[in-house]
């Protein structure tokens, strides 16, 4: 497993990835680096301050951990579009005292300046990006203050631009990923690609280091993504009933009722 993740005193090949919300939490990813891995606080979500108290809480451990950013949507809000689901919702909301004919556009970029103002005055171990790549002038100064930077991306494509840019670990996501996509682009839903053809591809066009993420659930798959050419694979859907994971109780009972079989693609809730 040689790669800059050794230098981090990483041993053990399954990363905790990070759950944006609540699943994931300090005692999560200080169990992660307890069993000789690595964890990833899940700054999307949270403001500069919040992230910054966990992160503290993370440090009081003495363990390496990384810590996953929510990059600014690359593809803005098209106003026609928005006005037009604005008209079709409208009758619902009208139910609610809500106007949705005057509801303007607002772009959210989850705190994104505060967060990195937060991580390169004090930087971390590790941070890592997903919904888009950051400026090469910014990962340049993330590796200047000594930290290990990793890129989610989905597609060979993704991945060139990204190696381009000076990262030091691609986090390649298959679609069968439990979370939503890391796609750069969520107008195209991403192929049903297998994640070891996924990671096949993408080494064709990178040299960097590649961990494996998306529907690892099991001891075989995690072979077979380190016989594909990954360092080390990322798991989350799997942490998401452990002790430490700050999943609700009835997530928790969802994911282990033997009723729910199946499993279906949304844009609802962040449009990937």
């Amino acid at each position: 497993m040689a790669s800059p993740l050794t230098d981090l005193g990483v041993e053990a090949p399954v990363l905790a990835a990070p759950m944006a919300g609540s699943p994931t939490t300090p005692e999560l990813v200080a169990a992660a680096a307890g069993a000789g891995s690595l964890g990833f606080l899940a700054g999307g979500y949270r403001t500069a301050e919040t992230l910054g108290e966990q992160i503290a809480r993370v440090r009081s451990a003495g363990v390496g951990f990384g810590v996953n950013l929510f990059a600014p949507n690359p593809v803005p809000v098209d106003p026609g579009a928005f006005r037009a689901y604005a008209g079709v919702i409208a009758p619902a909301a009208r139910a609610y005292g809500l106007d949705t004919t005057e509801t303007r556009i607002v772009e959210d970029d989850d705190h994104w300046a505060e967060k990195i103002d937060l991580l390169l005055s004090s930087p971390v171990p590790v941070v890592s990006f997903t919904f888009g790549l950051p400026e090469r002038a910014l990962v340049a100064a993330f590796r200047a203050a000594g930290t290990l930077v990793v890129q989610t991306v989905t597609s060979p494509v993704e991945a060139r631009a990204a190696e381009d840019a000076g990262v030091d670990v691609l986090a390649v996501q298959a679609s069968a990923a439990g979370g939503h996509s890391a796609t750069w682009t969520p107008q195209h839903t991403p192929p049903a690609m297998p994640l070891t053809d996924l990671l096949g591809a993408v080494r064709k066009e990178v040299s960097v280091p590649l961990v494996a993420a998306g529907g690892i659930a099991t001891a075989d798959t995690v072979t077979e993504a380190l016989a594909a050419g990954a360092t080390a694979v990322m798991v989350g859907t799997v942490l998401l009933r452990a002790d430490e994971a700050g999943t609700s109780a009835p997530y928790r009972a969802a994911l282990a009722d033997p009723a729910r079989r199946r499993t279906v693609v949304t844009r609802a809730f962040t449009g990937r």
